[in-house]
């Protein structure tokens, strides 16, 4: 199966965070050696940056981008019309950031690892808990 990450569940596995849960790394981990993909949108980036460069949170995020850049099983998604679509049929998703990566997980079939309990909610794609 392929996975979209979310800004935690990004982070916390690069940290190697016990706040990951097992099942979690697991399925990343799985992704990484099985042939997956792990889809990385652009705004989990943007947050990402915007979190280590407020220092909300310890980590080295040039270091976790060239990972996501280099392995092969990370893909960085942009934000394209084609999403921009999905976007605006995601009215159950009031919040901006969330509707759009929820969007992106629908547009590429993808599963969610997120701990936003708005996207769980939803019932709208796969949700798996960091």
């Amino acid at each position: 199966m392929n996975y979209l990450l979310d800004t935690h569940s990004l982070i916390w596995y690069f940290m190697g965070s016990r706040r990951l849960r097992p099942r979690a790394r697991e399925a990343i981990d799985e992704c990484r050696t099985m042939g997956g993909k792990l889809l990385v949108p652009t705004i989990v980036l943007s947050e990402a940056l915007d979190i280590a460069e407020k220092g909300k949170v310890e980590f080295d995020f040039q270091s976790m981008y060239r990972l996501i850049r280099d392995d092969p099983s990370f893909e960085i998604v942009g934000f394209t019309p084609e999403i921009f679509d999905e976007t605006v049929k995601a009215r159950e998703i009031k919040e901006i950031h969330d509707r759009i990566i929820l969007a992106t997980a629908r547009f590429y079939g993808a599963g969610i690892i997120s701990k936003d309990r708005v996207i769980k909610n939803s019932g709208e794609v796969a949700l798996l808990e960091p």
